[in-house]
C-alpha cells in the first residue's frame, strides 16, 4: 500500500525554507503572517516506506491524500467545493481523499502542533473514504486507519520540521 499526499495551497500559505515573494491578495483581507513548518515530502516518506508491505484489499493499492491548506473562505470556491470529496479510481487502485487545514488556524502553531492538526485532517480523510456509500470492495479501511494512527503516533516529530533557511 502506498500513500501519497498532493498539495493544494493559496499563495499566502508560506513553507518553511521558501522564499518571501511577498503579499498575495486574492480579493479578501490581506494575507495572514505565518509559516508552515511541517515536512511533507518526509512525512510522506515514512508513511511510504512503513506502508509498502502492508495490503488492506485487493481493490486499492494507493490512497491519495489531497492536502489543500488555504484561508479557505477567502478562496472561495477554489477550495470550498472540495471539502468532503473522496473518490475512487479503480483504474488505476487509487482511493482519493480531500483533507482540509485552514491557514489562519495553523499558521502560528508549532511544528508538532501543525503535525497533530495534520494527523486528525488525514485520519478524518481515511474515515470518510470508510463511510463511502459506495465503498471500493475489498478494501479494508478501518485497518488501514488504525495501522496509520499507530504510525503517526510513532513518527518522530523532532525530524518533522522543514529546515530553516
Amino acid at each position: 500500500m502506498q500513500l501519497k499526499i498532493a498539495i493544494k495551497r493559496g499563495g499566502e500559505v508560506k513553507w518553511r525554507g521558501e522564499p518571501d515573494n511577498g503579499p498575495v491578495y486574492y480579493g479578501g483581507p490581506p494575507p495572514e503572517t505565518g509559516e508552515w513548518k511541517l515536512d511533507i515530502n518526509q512525512l510522506e516518506a515514512y508513511l511510504c516506506k512503513a506502508l509498502q508491505d502492508r495490503s488492506y484489499g485487493e481493490s486499492i493499492d494507493t490512497f491519495l491524500l489531497g492536502f489543500e491548506i488555504a484561508e479557505l473562505d477567502g478562496w472561495g470556491p477554489i477550495f470550498t467545493k472540495q471539502r468532503d470529496r473522496v473518490s475512487h479510481l479503480p483504474k488505476i487502485r487509487t482511493l482519493l481523499s480531500v483533507g482540509q487545514l485552514n491557514w489562519p488556524d495553523v499558521k502560528d502553531l508549532s511544528e508538532a502542533e501543525q503535525f497533530e492538526r495534520f494527523s486528525a485532517m488525514l485520519l478524518q480523510a481515511i474515515a470518510r473514504a470508510g463511510a463511502m456509500k459506495r465503498k471500493p470492495r475489498h478494501f479494508d479501511a478501518a485497518a488501514f486507519a488504525a495501522d496509520v494512527t499507530l504510525l503517526l503516533f510513532a513518527y518522530p516529530i523532532d525530524s518533522a520540521a522543514s529546515p530553516a533557511v
